[in-house]
């Protein structure tokens, strides 16, 4: 996953049971004034938010073809989840 244009904060979770990192929450800010390529293993739990004023264009490219008539996306709400990050605006 890299930020084309704008910048945004990719968050990274990994709630694998038995992985040595479970627990841990990596937090990237990436895109005009930080090109990375984030490489995000199987099972850890992801999402990003817009931290530029314009618009942030996002590339995602994924090892399989989206299956409509079965998918394999997960969804978790953004607050109140059971993974311990809070998106909201940090000043400072």
């Amino acid at each position: 996953m890299t930020v084309l244009k704008g910048m945004a904060k990719i968050v990274l979770y990994d709630a694998r049971k038995t992985s040595p990192t479970k627990g841990v929450i990596n937090e990237f800010f990436v895109g005009d004034h930080n090109h990375i390529l984030i490489h995000i293993p199987k099972l850890i739990w992801h999402g990003f938010k817009c931290m530029s004023e314009q618009e942030t264009m996002i590339v995602n490219i994924v090892t399989k073809c989206y299956n409509y008539a079965e998918p394999d996306e997960y969804r978790k709400p953004a607050h109140g989840s059971d993974i311990p990050y809070n998106w909201s605006r940090k000043d400072g």
